[in-house]
């Protein structure tokens, strides 16, 4: 008995990456003290929930960045396969992916180990704060704290297809391989679509931001600005287009060539220096969002 396989574009250029954290938020319902308190208001049941904090912010400050740049770094460098899995990631940006998720890792884990360290001293630190609200009951035991944070990463293959049996009547193989070219046909053009979407988000935001610069809102305390990473944003963009470009679209490839040229070359200094640039700079960003719209339509 033979099976066969069907290969596919994706499963040539590119592979799946899953990101899996877990962490202690370090935050209690206490439902005694939230029945006490609408009880004492005459509120209802449903009125409020009582959540403590029980360990000082600060203390999970840099546990929770490093989670946060773990996330931007793969929703960055990936697209979407499936809702809420696996993303695609194209081979030749796995290299810079996993180096880059490797160096947050090892910080990841550092803090984490620094942090199991000194939890009985936060525990404590906490208590008096806390005072009669306090719970020896909600905090983890020391010995299973370290496990409660967690940052992995999983790669697999893209699948070519599933195997089925060459011994299948024609009919039913044909059928296979037809859903086989759909399901990716349909990955493809959504990831294709997230491209013009992303497009959208980043350069939409530059033509705002310098639209906006030097203004002030009505109850704002200053005018507008922006950070160096207005600029820096779009010129990652740039560089991460044409590794997703699946279907090496040369609308794509105009549109990236277009970015480049019209939004990249002046630095951010130069933009808040200088209306003119400035101005250009956003009226070029405007059409782009124009030209884009057409493909979101």
């Amino acid at each position: 008995m033979s099976h066969t396989k069907v290969a596919t574009p994706l499963s040539r250029t590119t592979t799946l990456v899953a990101v899996t954290i877990s962490q202690w938020t370090a935050r209690k319902l206490d439902k005694e003290i939230t029945d006490d308190t609408n009880k004492r208001l005459g509120a209802s049941a449903d009125a409020g929930r009582y959540n403590k904090l029980l360990i000082e912010a600060e203390r999970l400050e840099k546990l929770n960045s490093l989670v946060s740049a773990a996330r931007d770094l793969h929703y960055s460098m990936t697209k979407p396969w499936i809702d809420k899995g696996p993303r695609i990631l194209p081979n030749a940006l796995f290299a810079k992916f996993s180096e880059k998720f490797r160096e947050l890792k090892r910080e990841f884990n550092t803090e984490a180990d620094a942090f199991a360290r000194a939890y009985p001293d936060f525990i404590e630190e906490r208590k008096r704060k806390l005072n009669g609200a306090f719970k020896e009951k909600d905090y983890p035991p020391v010995s299973e704290i370290r496990s409660k944070f967690q940052l992995d990463m999983k790669v697999m293959a893209f699948p070519e297809a599933t195997d089925f049996r060459a011994d299948l009547d024609a009919d039913v193989v044909a059928d296979i391989k037809a859903e086989i070219e759909a399901s990716t046909a349909q990955v493809t053009e959504d990831a294709m679509k997230h491209n013009y979407q992303q497009i959208a988000e980043v350069v939409g935001h530059m033509a705002e931001k310098l639209k906006e610069y030097g203004t002030k809102k009505p109850g704002a305390r200053k005018a507008s600005w922006f950070a160096d990473t207005l600029v820096e944003n779009v010129r990652e963009l740039v560089e991460l287009l044409p590794h997703f470009n699946l279907t090496n679209d040369s609308k794509l490839t105009a549109i990236t060539e277009r970015i480049s040229r019209d939004l990249c070359t002046e630095e951010p200094q130069e933009l808040r220096d200088n209306p003119k640039a400035r101005a250009d700079v956003a009226k070029s960003a405007d059409a782009i969002i124009a030209e884009v719209s057409k493909f979101l339509a």
